[in-house]
């Protein structure tokens, strides 16, 4: 660019200075240029014819006055020979002179078209009177032509036509005041970009109608510079738009300290008013009024150069950093921080609040201690009483199985009359009924020993393969005289299942007690459906099997308390029949053991549905080593 600038200068004081010479002395220039030896010719002629003149009359004149001698003779023949000769020899001088000029003109303009031409400039003539163009071979392919003369109105036909009337009134003022400065567009006759051409000149010659007849210049190719202009203008749009769109303040001064640029977050940040962020105010003028909107200012932790920070009359908190630029300007911006103090403020105060808690906590370690200290006596105590516990329960079940044993083992032997009729049929009622205690304070002292075992983590469990309609089957032919005497119909539907690795004894007894509540709470005519199937489970493959009865069905607060250890449903029904609340959470339990999940549902009136999965294979290490 500075380049093409240069270059447009240097063309137009060429151009200048060619107008100028050929304005003077064009003409003799021409006389001299066309025929140099001829002019000198008759000049000499001209000369030699007056000097023969003048030398005839005075030899007339010596020939009246009366006879010569030879010597006077010879010096008459060569006089004129001698002057002759003379002339000649100057003649031929003159002309070597004269051609030597005009080799030197010729040279001299050929050297600076060439020099002009170099720097692609090309040159013209606009002859106004004719309207009519010399254009050199440059000039004229940036127009599409070839170098030659061309008509004044092909030219305006080839300018672009938004372009033409300014090409027209400079023409019109350089008519006049002789100068000639233009910038217009030329179309591409290729279909191509179009061309950019700066023309510039000088009038010379005088037109008989006043002002001047002829304007010479030169032309330049400044499509490339237009192009560059487009494209800093465009690069300093979004550079504009870039800054504008930062949340942080901006402003930059120029090394003069004057304003050069701004963005929209410098005027809120400071409460300034556009008007006074015009370019070139003076840096301490506008930071004089940007002080206004600053409450304190404090310097940046670590002591950063040109970092500081400052505190805004309404609240916020910015960060300002200075930067020097390469030309000696200064680049200003600041930065909103108030999230960042509100952090640190957030920090420090949860610094102080452990600060106190670690205090508080050096203060209670010696009744941390003590409580320790209890917790360990206590520990042993409970672990003395759970064993206790153990000791009991294990010398009870022996103490108490054993008269239980006989007592039920009697009760069945008189209720059959082995040895003979008991005479009232009362006695045997009264058999009956004892037989029916025993058995159900032996049943609650297993629930109550197992119940004791799973809690302890002293219940074993033999895993292996079993067929759980097997097992279903079994449990059913055990409540099949109790459900056929309260009126109920029993149902199995089984697919067809492989084999589970789990507890014969534990499964069994977890379809006993959920057929047992089945049969229990469910009114005459009511039907019982042990049913199961296989399902695949990210986990591996599972068997869910579930017990449903078309029962008097438990409420939603009954249902969530059930599966505790003795706890028991209130209902009308329930006071009819015996129960410890020992079997759904035994039975909860013994699932659990097997890796497995009791899911109870049931609404009043509508029957439950008591369920749990089991896994096809035990692989999960901790179940085995929790059972085992």
């Amino acid at each position: 660019m500075f380049w093409t600038e240069g270059r447009r200068a240097l063309a137009s004081d060429e151009a200048d200075s060619a107008a100028e010479t050929r304005s003077q002395g064009r003409s003799a220039d021409l006389a001299l240029a066309q025929a140099p030896t001829q002019r000198f010719a008759r000049i000499a002629i001209l000369a030699a014819l007056l000097l023969l003149v003048v030398y005839t009359a005075v030899a007339i004149l010596r020939l009246t006055s009366g006879p010569q001698s030879a010597v006077e003779q010879v010096l008459w023949l060569l006089v004129p020979l001698a002057v002759a000769f003379g002339l000649a020899l100057l003649l031929l001088l003159e002309s070597r002179r004269v051609e030597r000029a005009h080799a030197a003109f010729t040279d001299s303009e050929q050297r600076f078209r060439l020099a002009v031409e170099a720097a692609r400039c090309g040159i013209w003539e606009w002859d106004l009177a004719e309207d009519r163009i010399f254009m050199s071979d440059v000039t004229a392919a940036l127009f599409g032509w070839r170098g030659g003369v061309v008509d004044g109105q092909q030219v305006l036909d080839r300018v672009s036509e938004g372009h033409r009337d300014g090409l027209r009134e400079a023409l019109s003022t350089a008519a006049v005041y002789g100068g000639f400065d233009v910038s217009f567009r030329v179309p591409s006759l290729a279909g191509g970009r179009p061309v950019w051409i700066d023309a510039r000149g000088q009038g010379f010659g005088k037109s008989p109608e006043g002002g001047f007849a002829r304007i010479i210049g030169v032309a330049l190719d400044v499509t490339e510079e237009r192009l560059a202009q487009a494209r800093a203008q465009s690069a300093e749009t979004r550079l504009r738009d870039a800054i504008e769109s930062v949340s942080e303040a901006f402003v930059l001064w120029d090394r003069n300290g004057r304003l050069l640029m701004s963005n929209r977050n410098f005027r809120s940040f400071f409460r300034l008013e556009p008007t006074v962020l015009k370019p070139g105010i003076e840096r301490e003028e506008l930071e004089a009024l940007a002080r206004l909107a600053v409450r304190q200012e404090y310097p940046a932790l670590g002591g950063r150069k040109g970092v500081r920070e400052a505190e805004l009359v309404d609240g916020r908190w910015v960060q300002i950093s200075e930067r020097t630029t390469a030309e000696g300007g200064l680049v200003v911006t600041a930065a909103d921080i108030t999230a960042l103090k509100a952090q640190e403020e957030a920090r420090r105060i949860n610094e102080d609040e452990l600060r106190r808690a670690v205090a508080n906590l050096e203060r209670s370690q010696e009744q941390l201690s003590e409580l320790a200290r209890k917790y360990e006596t206590e520990k042993l105590r409970a672990e003395g009483a759970n064993q206790a516990k153990s000791e009991f329960l294990a010398n009870m079940s022996h103490e108490l199985r054993t008269p239980l044993n006989a007592i039920n083992g009697f009760s069945e032997i008189m209720i059959a009359e082995m040895y003979g009729p008991l005479g009232d049929t009362r006695y045997k009622s009264y058999a009956q009924d004892i037989l029916n205690s025993g058995q159900h304070l032996l049943a609650l002292i297993s629930d109550i020993l197992d119940m004791s075992k799973i809690e302890a983590g002293k219940m074993s469990l033999r895993f292996e393969p079993l067929s759980l309609e097997e097992v279903a089957e079994d449990a059913l032919r055990l409540v099949r005289d109790r459900a056929e005497s309260a009126g109920l119909a029993l149902r199995l539907d089984f697919d067809d299942l492989p084999e589970v690795e789990a507890d014969y004894r534990a499964i069994k007894q977890v379809l006993l007690n959920l057929l047992s509540n089945a049969v229990k709470f469910t009114p005459r005519g009511g039907r019982v459906t042990v049913r199961a199937e296989l399902r695949d489970d990210p986990m591996g493959q599972r068997v869910r099997m579930s017990v449903q009865d078309t029962g008097i069905g438990i409420t939603p607060d009954d249902l969530a308390r059930l599966a505790r250890p003795f706890e028991q449903i209130e209902s009308q029904h329930a006071k009819t029949q015996q129960g410890t609340g020992l079997g759904l959470a035994l039975t909860k339990a013994l699932v659990e053991m097997h890796g497995g999940l009791l899911d109870l549902r049931s609404a009043p009136g509508q029957g439950t549905s008591a369920a749990f999965s089991l896994p096809v294979r035990q692989t999960d290490p901790a179940t085995l080593a929790a059972v085992g």
